[in-house]
Parts: structure tokens; C-alpha cells; sequence
């Protein structure tokens, strides 16, 4: 046995669908119903929290290529406007994307763990990934999060004159214009690398912590009150 992801063949049925804080009531293996208990121990607990931070970098690899194939499908460029069904679902995936990247490296009551920017980009090699790690968290904090100044937003007021469609009829009037643009093809592109870059460096390190806290349960399950799930063998 060892630890695997949820997810994929795992399962787990809350008491309260709406709250995954909620007891677990049920665990599915492959559909099918499997004896379990809940670990409660301070390093279980830990890792637990770090296993929350691998799940959100899987959610934002998926918004982003999703994002990028619905870009790669528009013949013209996306106008957004509420009114614009297609350019309101990319702003949703990238904005999602952006804050939930930016929420791995932000240490709150809840997780109590974060990503931290000086082990992930520790030598020159990595320069590249933290300057756009950097641009992203700006991005998040001036115009996803806060109402500061970006590339990604403007408003002027613009004096028009408007010939209808009868001739010699003409109107002054004043357009208080508002613009969002998405980042570009080639920045969100380079996020989807950047994301997976640090995916990949936090997965190989829980996964060295995981495997030795397996290896505890296992060879000590009365220790962690889990000898009577693991007597359940067929």
C-alpha cells in the first residue's frame, strides 16, 4: 500500500455536500465502497494541509488549459463585455487561475502552509519563472484583488458625434468608455509552464514526505488507530 492522490480512484462522500469540512461518510474506490479511517495526528494534519496547495496548482493547470484552448478557438479577438458569453468565461478562468496560483504562496489561518518563492526560485536558472511569478502576484494585487492601475483595465470619457442612421441628423453626445483586455496568448502560456514548474518541485518533495509517513502507518497502524481498517483485508 501506499498513499495515493484522490481524485482519480479515490472518492470520498462528505455528510454535507456543500462542506468539505463536513464528516467523511463514505470512501470509494473505483466506485466502489472501501473500509477507511481518519488519521488524526499533527504530521498527518500537515501534510494534509500541503496536499490542499497540490490541488490548487491542479486546478489552475486545468483553468489555464482550458483557457488557452478556448483562446486557440476564436477567430478574432475576444471582446470583453458582459454581454460576450465566450470573453466572460476567459476572464473567469484566467482571474481564477491567476488568484488561486498567488493564493499557494499566501499563509492563512485555514492552511497554515505556503509555498515559499526563495525555495522554488532559489539560482539564476529559475530568473526567468520568478520575474513572471512576480508580474503574475502584481497582476493579482493591483487589478484582480485591488482596483490599481493595469494594462488589463482603462476608462476614459470620449466625446462622440453620432450621425444615426437619418441624414443631416447628427448628436453630440459623451461615452464614458471602460475596457478589459485579457492578458495575452504568449503571458498565459508561459503561466501554464511556470504553474507546472512549480507543481512538479512541490509534488516530488510532499511526495518523498508522504511515502515516510505511509511507511509509520503501516508498519505501526495501532499508533495511529487505523489496525481496524487494515484488518478489513479481503
Amino acid at each position: 500500500m501506499g498513499v495515493k492522490k484522490d481524485g482519480d480512484r479515490f472518492f470520498f462522500v462528505h455528510q454535507d455536500k456543500h462542506d468539505s469540512n463536513s464528516p467523511i461518510i463514505e470512501c470509494l474506490i473505483d466506485g466502489v465502497s472501501a473500509p477507511f479511517a481518519i488519521i488524526n495526528d499533527p504530521e498527518a494534519n500537515q501534510l494534509a494541509r500541503w496536499q490542499l496547495i497540490t490541488k490548487e496548482l491542479e486546478f489552475v493547470e486545468s483553468q489555464l488549459i482550458i483557457a488557452l484552448d478556448r483562446i486557440s478557438g476564436c477567430k478574432e479577438a475576444v471582446s470583453l463585455d458582459r454581454s460576450d458569453r465566450e470573453g466572460v468565461i476567459l476572464k473567469s478562468l484566467i482571474d481564477s487561475a491567476i488568484i488561486g496560483y498567488i493564493k499557494c504562496f499566501n499563509q492563512t489561518k485555514g492552511r497554515r502552509v505556503k509555498l515559499e518563492v526563495r525555495s522554488l526560485f532559489p539560482t539564476k536558472n529559475e530568473f526567468t519563472y520568478r520575474k513572471l511569478h512576480t508580474s503574475l502576484k502584481d497582476l493579482r494585487d493591483s487589478y484582480i484583488a485591488h482596483a490599481g492601475v493595469s494594462n488589463s483595465e482603462a476608462s476614459q470619457m470620449v466625446a462622440v458625434l453620432d450621425s444615426g442612421r437619418r441624414a443631416r441628423v447628427n448628436n453630440e453626445v459623451v461615452v464614458a468608455h471602460s475596457a478589459f483586455i485579457l492578458p495575452g496568448k504568449v503571458l498565459i502560456t508561459d503561466f501554464l509552464g511556470l504553474v507546472r514548474y512549480v507543481l512538479s518541485k512541490h509534488s516530488c518533495s510532499l511526495q518523498e514526505k508522504l511515502n515516510a509517513f505511509c511507511k509509520k502507518v503501516i508498519e505501526n497502524p495501532k499508533k495511529f488507530n487505523v489496525e481496524a481498517v487494515f484488518n478489513k483485508r479481503g
